[in-house]
């Protein structure tokens, strides 16, 4: 078994977030008509069983044969007839609810990783994860939103098909639809989504450490990256306040990559922040909003100029 594919989305409440009544799919098979084998032992022509149940309680692991039988709730399976037999010094297994499935946790979590298998074969470019500080999304999640959804809708599509078929379908097509191609991996693959890592993503700005008593911030960004890749880091170097029609002293300086690590090498030092398209590096240009800067408030620009996911387009051709 593969140590190094994993599934995107969990087994509990992403399952749950897209079919709120998930456990009423759990399907176990009821054996009845047991009959006396041998004193303790009882038998029933079951089928295939993988998991033997007793009134809703999972009974163990089968024994490895029949004469291995010599406590109650334990089970063997007979591939050759396909018998089932039961050890159950107490009462006759009729007088309980015996059933056979597969235990429907294990089962979710085949299921889902089967899913993200699916979705590495359907999506032709790599899927990243999200680990490292500044890196994971808004949700403290390894990958994005729309690879977690698309594996939570493929699980359930296959979980609920047995006894609900036309659910199964609406759910599938949400992700992967032959015949509009809106599904959200039809529209990732189109390139109408993108991935966190993808070079056509829109240039980024986020708070790293900000005062709790500032009330001005970064409001917009704005060029083209003429760097590959970096991460800017927005230094308030003398902090006050910017206020509209009155000339600022708020000063800054920007800090990007080097052949040691990210946001080392100074790019801007000391300039006037203006309330303006200030310059931050790389052709990349940003505004700050009037209000309170104090010193040593600091973002993070992410800049890109990357891009490697265009759109994908299809023709057809006669002859």
């Amino acid at each position: 078994m593969s140590t190094y594919e994993i599934a995107y989305s969990n087994t509990t409440t992403d399952l749950i977030s897209v079919v709120p009544d998930l456990d009423v799919y759990d399907q176990k098979k009821l054996l009845t008509n047991w009959a006396v084998f041998t004193s303790n032992k009882y038998y029933t022509q079951s089928g295939f069983v993988s998991q033997l149940y007793m009134n809703g309680n999972e009974l163990g692991s089968a024994q490895a044969n029949l004469a291995a039988l010599t406590e109650n709730n334990e089970w063997f399976y007979d591939s050759g007839p396909d018998i089932t037999y039961v050890y159950n010094s107490n009462n006759s297994p009729n007088e309980d609810r015996m059933e056979a499935g597969v235990d429907w946790e294990t089962l979710k979590t085949r299921i889902n990783n089967e899913s993200a298998e699916r979705i590495r074969s359907f999506v032709p470019f790599p899927i990243v994860s999200r680990k490292g500080i500044g890196t994971a999304s808004a949700s403290s999640r390894d990958y994005d939103w729309i690879i977690i959804k698309s594996n939570a809708f493929l699980t359930c599509s296959s979980l609920v098909r047995p006894l609900n078929q036309e659910l199964a379908d609406e759910l599938e097509k949400r992700v992967i639809d032959a015949e509009t191609e809106l599904g959200l991996l039809d529209q990732l693959v189109a390139g109408k989504y993108r991935l966190w890592n993808q070079g056509e993503r829109q240039n980024e700005v986020r708070p790293v450490s900000v005062d709790t008593s500032s009330t001005g911030s970064i409001v917009d960004i704005k060029g083209q990256s003429t760097a590959d890749w970096d991460i800017l880091k927005l230094n308030i170097d003398s902090g006050a306040v910017l206020t509209a029609g009155s000339a600022s002293s708020v000063t800054y300086s920007t800090y990007g990559k080097d052949s040691t690590g990210l946001k080392i090498a100074q790019i801007v030092n000391g300039e006037t922040l203006t309330g303006g398209w200030d310059y931050a590096g790389h052709g990349i240009y940003f505004r700050a909003s009037p209000g309170k800067h104090t010193t040593n408030d600091e973002w993070e620009l992410e800049v890109s100029g990357m891009q490697d996911n265009p759109k994908i387009k299809t023709a057809r051709l006669w002859r």
